[in-house]
């Protein structure tokens, strides 16, 4: 009896000490640490110098998606992004949403199956692009046509800039665009893209009823004279642009596509709720036999890459902002003799002033 009941406590303790064990197991084996993804670019306490990076992090297992936040504050309680549903652990900032010259903080977090993890710890990063400096560039818009006789003396004039014969005080620093327009009938200039003519005849006055009629940074110049124009574009050419325009083309001549980064900087100056950008293409050395007796036709509009009323865009004094824009040449185009040019504006009928232009060479 003593060895019965001394065996069956013993029996008893190495059971229950079994199935505590066992118990134990059991849990660990369930249990599941929780995490969150982890950031890799921008990196922590990084500087880089574009405006449209490349958000990455390590793929989280089993995710379904995940949200990206980018704020200006360490406390996120505003955003420039807040993005969810992307399918892979990577996204690439559009247009406008980074600055230069700010500061930013990220974070994400992983959708699996019915649950979401955590936020991700917060990495912080600066953006200091290249320094973009302005010009003294300005852009000369003329109306005109092929049949109009008065037409002929201004557009030689203005071919004696582009074709750098010291005109002006810096010829090489006039940039020149030429529309035409509706005032004869005909024109084949005009009939080769009416969309984007019409739509600078109809944002400029009078543009479609007299010829020539021509804009110095946005400002009618008056009836042609040499002297008079001169002297205007002489005046501003001695002042330096408050916005500055960087251009950087990749074109391809095989497929006749290409992309231009465009690069705008604002120097100094008032905030405008009411600016654009145009992309315009533009050719030159065009031989046509025009009833006005005129042979030879440079600077003419052939497309608006952005809308015909520009692209719209904010922003303010020391930003500078990036932008892409893709583009197609037509097959009716000599590339050879092509040119992008690109122009910020006021898209405002009592001023329509010019800020800044800039042009590169297709090829």
């Amino acid at each position: 009896m003593k060895k019965a009941f001394l065996i069956l406590p013993v029996l008893l303790i190495v059971i229950t000490f079994y199935s505590c064990e066992s118990n134990d197991d059991t849990v660990m084996n369930n249990s599941t640490a929780v995490t969150t993804p982890q950031l890799l670019s921008p990196g922590n306490n990084s500087t880089i110098s574009e405006l449209n990076p490349v958000f990455d992090w390590v793929d989280f297992p089993n995710a379904v998606s995940y949200t990206l936040q980018i704020s200006l504050n360490p406390a996120f309680s505003s955003f420039v992004l807040d993005t969810s549903g992307l399918t892979a652990s990577s996204y690439t900032v559009p247009d406008g949403i980074i600055n230069d010259s700010s500061s930013y903080y990220w974070r994400v977090k992983a959708a699996v199956s019915t649950d979401t993890t955590d936020w991700s710890s917060q990495f912080s990063f600066s953006t200091s692009l290249e320094s973009i400096n302005p010009t003294n560039k300005i852009l000369v818009e003329i109306f005109t046509n092929t049949s109009c006789i008065p037409c002929v003396e201004a557009n030689t004039y203005l071919d004696e800039i582009f074709n750098l014969q010291g005109v002006t005080s810096n010829d090489a620093n006039v940039v020149i665009l030429r529309y035409h327009t509706t005032l004869f009938a005909g024109d084949p200039f005009y009939l080769y893209n009416t969309t984007d003519n019409n739509a600078r005849m109809n944002f400029y006055p009078n543009a479609a009823i007299v010829n020539p009629r021509t804009f110095l940074l946005g400002a009618y110049m008056g009836a042609f004279s040499q002297a008079s124009w001169t002297n205007k574009i002489n005046e501003f050419l001695a002042d330096t642009r408050t916005y500055a325009i960087k251009l950087t083309n990749t074109y391809d001549n095989v497929t006749r596509n290409g992309n231009i980064n465009i690069q705008i900087k604002q120097i100094s100056g008032e905030v405008y709720n009411d600016l654009v950008y145009h992309v315009a293409v533009a050719e030159n050395n065009i031989q046509y036999n025009a009833p006005n007796g005129e042979t030879h036709f440079d600077n003419t509009l052939r497309d608006l890459v952005t809308p015909p009323t520009g692209q719209a865009f904010t922003i303010s004094p020391g930003q500078t902002n990036s932008y892409n824009q893709s583009y197609s040449i037509s097959p009716d185009l000599d590339q050879n003799n092509t040119d992008i040019v690109v122009f910020i504006q006021r898209n405002n009928n009592n001023t329509r002033e010019v800020m800044a232009a800039e042009l590169v060479s297709l090829k």
